[in-house]
């Protein structure tokens, strides 16, 4: 069960289906174009509706956050605050979680304004600690329950609340809600550096600089990543082959991971249709099929930039194998009924059903192009990896790392790519810089620099790897005691 603020109770509240969010009401007189409606709760009275030009089916919302002040007047100017986020957005963007924590935020801080007798409204004070804004800024800093980072994030949240609400619907002095001064920095990154002009808020904390990245490890996109080494690997493999233990579709789920680079959200939202171009025709001579993934193929990708996956031939037949058992197909019938009991009206052709189902008939990651992604109010994130990954560390040999996590399968499977790309170059068949670029297009990475720091770890463990099978076998030579050195050694 998610968690639910007590003091947020009757205060927030959820709109499920939020109808002809954007259209504009009028009471005394109906404009052109308008439609007469009865005012909700009150059939009797009726209002004139005014649907925005060109809106067509594009007019509602769904979860839409509505707040509410003590004595159960609507806070008004927060509400319309909170709609015009959504106003601009496109309507596959038109999610509402970030409206959510806005709204959860600004009431945090009506409550604050409640439980101190402040009036929201009211900068008068000749001091800054004299103002609203101010003194709540110091509150959650005395408070000492939430980071520096966070802390700024609900400061935001309210500057930008008053800056709407000084433009639309009061003159407020924003000078006095807090002070900005406008800064310019200088951002490098891995294409270099730039200038970038910023506004620093003095109702903000210092937060401290990204951390670095752990010894064994490579940050890629801001997650840190080691592969497995070859023997941890053999572990992995071992312990999923166990058939009396393991699912089809826990296995090829971590599998697919492996043997293409593709993180969770790719693998969950693959589809029956992409199986279509594992044909004989297709297969390349590397022995895979290439599978794109990203905008408009179905598939979701990070940042939603578009990908290609090389999925091996033995793969791409277990997952052909797997869509066609009578498991899936039971799972794919649960999957369209629980859609048609839930969401009357909504619909998905067959080729469009995910690959990896739930044996309830549920999907684990729900991709953006789903119908029901808009109107769910928490869509399915991908949560199965995290329970694989607790079942594999407790399966697994004590030799498995217990800090593992899925994502590691694609450090993994870039450094299986660097050991075979390595015979090519020892057999003179590849130059180094070739596989630079070509470890850099399989893991879809945008800057090389990330891609050679894969290279720079890969290095490192395979020096390691090497010493160590060296020390294994001279260091104790053949395990009597004639090792020891009994002579002085010159210094």
């Amino acid at each position: 069960m998610s968690y639910s603020n007590p003091r947020h109770e009757g205060r927030l509240v959820l709109i499920p289906h939020l109808r002809d969010a954007f259209a504009s009401l009028h009471v005394h007189e109906a404009p052109p174009g308008a439609v007469a409606v009865p005012l909700e709760g009150d059939g009797s009275k009726i209002v004139f509706r005014l649907d925005e030009v060109g809106g067509g089916s594009d007019r509602d919302l769904f979860n839409f956050p509505v707040l509410f002040h003590a004595n159960g007047d609507p806070w008004h100017e927060a509400n319309d605050y909170l709609l015009s986020l959504m106003r601009d957005k496109a309507p596959i963007n038109r999610r509402a979680d970030d409206v959510r924590r806005r709204a959860s935020r600004l009431l945090d801080y009506l409550l604050f304004c409640e439980d101190n007798d402040l009036d929201w409204l009211d900068f008068s004070g000749a001091r800054p600690s004299l103002r609203p804004t101010y003194k709540y800024f110091y509150h959650l800093i005395n408070e000492g329950v939430r980071s520096n980072q966070v802390i700024n994030q609900y400061t935001s949240v309210v500057y930008y609340f008053y800056l709407y609400v000084s433009e639309n619907w009061y003159d407020l002095d924003m000078k006095r809600v807090d002070t900005v001064k406008q800064v310019r920095l200088i951002v490098r990154g891995s294409k270099g550096a730039r200038v970038v002009n910023a506004e620093k808020r003095s109702q903000t904390r210092r937060t401290p600089p990204s951390s670095s990245v752990p010894l064994g490890f490579v940050r890629d996109n801001g997650e840190d990543l080691r592969p497995l080494s070859n023997r941890e690997l053999g572990v992995f493999l071992d312990t999923i082959r166990n058939e009396k233990e393991w699912s089809a579709v826990e296995r090829l789920i971590l599998l697919t991971s492996l043997m293409t680079g593709a993180r969770k959200q790719t693998v969950l939202t693959m589809r029956l249709k992409h199986l279509k171009c594992f044909t004989e025709d297709k297969l390349l001579p590397e022995g895979a099929y290439k599978l794109h993934a990203g905008p408009r193929t179905g598939i979701d990708t990070k940042f939603d930039k578009p990908q290609e996956l090389y999925v091996p031939k033995q793969l791409a037949e277990e997952l052909v194998t797997l869509a066609r058992s009578s498991m899936m197909k039971k799972r794919r019938d649960k999957f369209r009924a629980l859609m048609e009991a839930k969401h009357p009206g909504l619909s998905m052709d067959e080729d469009d059903v995910y690959l990896f189902l739930s044996d309830q008939g549920n999907c684990y990651y729900m991709a953006e192009n789903d119908p029901r992604y808009p109107i769910v109010k928490s869509p399915q994130i991908g949560q199965v990896t995290e329970t694989i990954k607790r079942k594999l560390i407790k399966k697994a040999a004590s030799k498995f790392p217990k800090d593992f996590s899925y994502h590691w399968l694609r450090a993994t499977f870039a450094y299986q790519l660097y050991q075979r790309l390595q015979v090519l170059v020892e057999k003179g068949l590849m130059q180094p810089g070739e596989v630079i670029d070509f470890i850099q297009r399989r893991l879809r990475h945008e800057s090389r620099e990330t891609t050679e720091n894969y290279l720079k770890l890969f290095r490192m463990t395979h020096e390691k790897v090497i010493a160590q099978e060296v020390w294994e076998s001279k260091l104790f030579g053949n395990g009597g005691y004639s090792v020891l050195k009994v002579e002085a050694q010159d210094e």
